[in-house]
């Protein structure tokens, strides 16, 4: 079965920081250092609010 889902990691704009998380989240990912939600789930993919970095295999 192939998945299209990945591992990321999204930079915060407010402070800089990179935080790896998953591109189907299905709760709302907020930034550890300044508590910005980085990813808001929808249901499939979620959306990205900031800058991906990285897509990790």
């Amino acid at each position: 079965m192939l998945t299209r889902t990945k591992f990321i990691r999204v930079k915060c704009s407010e402070c800089g920081s990179e935080q790896n998380t998953f591109s189907s989240a299905s709760m709302k990912v907020k930034c550890k250092t300044c508590g910005k939600i980085l990813v808001e789930p929808t249901g499939g993919k979620a959306k990205i609010k900031d800058k991906i970095v990285k897509v990790l295999s």
